[in-house]
């Protein structure tokens, strides 16, 4: 008598392929995460821009916008201490000083974004992904009287805003 059992490994590779499609971020699925952003084509493009997330579940979807916003954060902390140092009216100068010391929490914020979802706390994650955006925020705020800040610094700080509410739109799904 011929057995026509199947072996365990067959099972087990047809179960990881079927499992790796169902947790893989569909089309549909990003648009509905991004749809709970402050900017929802902003977050459509940034997560797209990175050929990480068609195979990303919805954790790797996170560690993937912590990586875009922590890229750009990274990106615009040189930008803002240039501005200082180049600064000659003293309440410019001041103000990119404070948004220098934003950038540079934010930054240790997106440190410890990356932590919480690597230990799966993902109310933590909420937390730091919060006060990331603080940064970038307290940084905008403090321009709101003249002087007007004539550099592209405002434009950098609504793109890290929008970066990080996409992490904040991910933390919520991930604590359900």
């Amino acid at each position: 008598m011929v057995s026509r059992a199947i072996p365990i490994s067959t099972m087990l590779t047809v179960f990881l392929a079927f499992m790796d499609v169902s947790v893989s971020m569909t089309i549909k699925e990003v648009q509905d995460i991004c749809s709970t952003t402050q900017d929802p084509p902003f977050c459509v493009k940034a997560l797209n821009s990175d050929s990480r997330t068609a195979g990303a579940d919805l954790k790797g979807l996170a560690q993937i916008s912590i990586d875009l916003a922590k890229a750009d954060a990274t990106k615009t902390a040189p930008l803002i201490a240039s501005l200082e140092e180049q600064a000659e009216d003293p309440k410019l100068k001041g103000r990119y000083e404070t948004c220098v010391e934003n950038y540079d929490n934010s930054i240790d914020s997106l440190d410890e974004c990356t932590e919480s979802v690597s230990s799966g706390d993902y109310n933590s994650l909420n937390i730091q992904a919060s006060a990331a955006m603080e940064g970038p925020e307290t940084c905008l705020d403090s321009f709101e009287g003249p002087p007007e800040d004539p550099s592209q610094l405002p434009g950098k700080c609504e793109d890290l805003i929008h970066l990080c509410s996409i992490i904040l739109a991910i933390s919520k799904r991930l604590i359900g």
